[in-house]
């Protein structure tokens, strides 16, 4: 059993200050945070403990309390400026984690000056970063990383409280399935929360996401319930190392400003070696709206002279002039082949005509109205173009801009692969049929041939905006490192540019 050394009991959280750090060590029943796993029907000391440092001032449900409203959108009120950092520095939490040995440590602080819920995804959480305390835990199940067994048996656990999807993941002992708790961490102003990867510990493909307006468990969140419509920051911890982004592909939202870094490494001195970002982007104020008084899409490369090589279509060295030759990933490199005979060659090809490639960017308008209300409380997320003078709490990116317009509509449809890069082979495009993957994607580059990413690469140059842009976003550093991410980044420590 993995044992909490950093707390000495449960119910001494109820004394802590707003400060409150918390350890949250998995496997076999260590800390029940309650962060996603307690709810008014749950009982017990460890679920009374964990409720005693919510915010006083939110409702049972917690479905009220923690909004954003459009002055707190990017969380601007208190950082650099102003005469405070934000309420984690005034706490004293915004700091990196203390080291535990060999342990991996993932820190979690909130800097706004409202309540952020930091939801991580459930197919991913490994068992040893869950909390254990939550109504249906233990509870056994044989679809393996299934959503529909462990669901049901939450419903009923906790029948006045919607606990959301709950995944039955492997137990501990590889025996069989059991309901897991959602790491679904709920921060006041200033608090943080430890996550502690034991034994070092790998956590791959971790990915999450800041949410507000969320129910006592962590679910039915008025924004950024799910990761549809939403940002998100992702890591993966293995024996290699430690890698870690933010990406905004899908679009940005009110609740999303976040900065990750690592620490405790010095790295190689590269901008993305155990280096921090944070990106602040404002939707209220930054949020393309379809008119002159934003930046246009870059032009698309309608203009590019093509030589005949062996047979295949070459984009001629300097033949697109000003239009980006792949060092920036955009539209079409130089170099890029297309080989409408499908003749040999390790290089990505189209099948159709050349023409079509050089101005595949071009035809969601060189501008385009993003801003968007969205709430995500129902089942399927709604979102409608916020009219002139209205809060918009979303700037959508190219592929759901695109299966937005096009109602019923997927990635893979015509309209709309171009903007969402899906990993597909055999789809029908302009008279021909192609394989569509990350190196057609970067081929082409036509999602940063949208204002979208303008807008977002002129605040946050770090942060993803189209699929497979890992050459500007990811970040790397030793396995060592621990991770900070914070809500509403402070400037200084969460640069957005180096």
């Amino acid at each position: 059993m993995v044992t909490n050394h950093r707390l000495a009991s449960v119910p001494a959280l109820r004394g802590l200050p707003p400060r409150l750090v918390l350890a949250v060590l998995g496997v076999a029943g260590a800390l029940a945070t309650g962060a996603g796993c307690s709810s008014s029907s749950s009982s017990g000391p460890q679920d009374a403990g964990v409720d005693a440092p919510r915010d006083a001032a939110q409702p049972p449900d917690g479905s009220a309390g923690d909004a954003v409203t459009p002055g707190d959108a990017a969380g601007l009120d208190a950082l650099p400026g102003d005469a405070s950092r934000g309420p984690a520095y005034e706490q004293g939490t915004a700091g990196c984690p203390t080291p535990d040995g060999g342990a991996r440590v993932v820190k979690l602080v909130n800097n706004c000056a409202t309540k952020r819920w930091f939801k991580f995804d459930g197919r991913t959480t490994p068992l040893a970063a869950r909390p254990t305390g939550c109504p249906w835990a233990g509870q056994s199940c044989t679809d393996i990383d299934g959503v529909a067994q462990c669901t049901a048996k939450a419903q009923t656990a906790s029948p006045t409280v919607d606990p959301g999807q709950v995944y039955c993941k492997q137990n501990a002992a590889g025996t069989g399935g059991t309901c897991a708790c959602n790491l679904h961490v709920e921060l006041a102003a200033g608090q943080a929360q430890e996550i502690v990867l034991p034994g070092g510990a790998d956590w791959v493909s971790a990915t999450g996401r800041l949410a507000t307006g969320c129910n006592a468990l962590g679910a039915r969140c008025s924004l950024g319930n799910d990761a549809a419509n939403n940002s998100v920051f992702e890591f993966t911890y293995d024996q290699s190392g430690v890698t870690y982004d933010i990406s905004a592909v899908d679009a940005w939202t009110a609740a999303s400003p976040v900065g990750m870094k690592s620490c405790g490494v010095a790295g190689n001195g590269s901008a993305y070696s155990c280096k921090g970002a944070g990106c602040r982007f404002d939707v209220a104020t930054q949020c393309p709206d379809g008119t002159a008084a934003f930046a246009a899409a870059p032009d698309s490369c309608g203009t590019c002279a093509v030589h005949d090589v062996g047979g295949k279509q070459v984009i001629a060295d300097g033949g697109c002039g000003s239009c980006p030759n792949g060092s920036s990933a955009n539209l079409i490199p130089t170099g890029t082949v297309f080989n409408p005979s499908g003749a040999g060659g390790a290089e990505w090809s189209w099948p159709g005509s050349p023409d079509f490639a050089r101005a595949f960017g071009a035809s969601e308008g060189a501008r385009a109205q993003r801003r968007f209300a969205c709430d995500s409380t129902t089942d399927n997320s709604s979102c409608t173009a916020a009219a002139s003078g209205t809060a918009a709490n979303t700037c959508l990116g190219g592929c759901m801009l695109c299966q937005i317009a096009n109602p019923g509509k997927y990635p893979y449809s015509p309209e709309c692969i171009k903007y969402c890069c899906p990993d597909r082979g055999g789809e029908p495009y302009d008279g021909g049929t192609y394989h569509y993957d990350s190196q057609g994607c970067t081929a082409l580059g036509v999602q940063r041939a949208t204002d979208y990413t303008v807008a977002l690469k002129a605040a946050c140059p770090f942060v993803y905006t189209y699929g497979y842009e890992d050459h500007s976003s990811t970040f790397t550093c030793d396995q060592s490192a621990s991770l900070l991410i914070q809500a509403c980044p402070d400037a200084t420590d969460f640069p957005a540019q180096h």
